[in-house]
């Protein structure tokens, strides 16, 4: 089992990606606000104030989508993360890591 985690600087792909998830078969996921460590810095601490011009194209929100899968739907997962938003050649729109899952508590088999 993989833990597939999603980085997405562009929510207004949200919708679409979910949508194309479901296509594909992935069964479920969450979906959590988040806000990157250089939109913090730059505007709620005072003393970094002047990386607000170095940090001017980042989104001020982002969404982070954890799911739980087979390593086999890798490859589908990042094929539609890719039709929806193009992220293999554009920067900042989304990232996508995976990391191996011991165990697994509390899901239905």
């Amino acid at each position: 089992m993989k833990l597939i985690i999603i980085f997405l600087n562009k929510i207004e792909y949200l919708d679409d990606l979910l949508a194309a998830f479901l296509e594909i078969g992935v069964p479920g996921a969450t979906v959590l606000d988040s806000v990157g460590m250089g939109h913090i810095v730059s505007h709620d601490i005072p003393i970094f104030a002047g990386l607000r011009d170095f940090f001017a194209g980042s989104s001020p929100t982002n969404k982070t989508i954890l799911m739980v899968t087979q390593k086999d739907m890798i490859p589908k997962i990042d094929e539609a993360l890719k039709d929806v938003t193009g992220y293999h050649q554009k920067t900042g729109v989304a990232k996508m890591i995976s990391v191996p899952v011991d165990d697994l508590f509390g899901f239905e088999k």
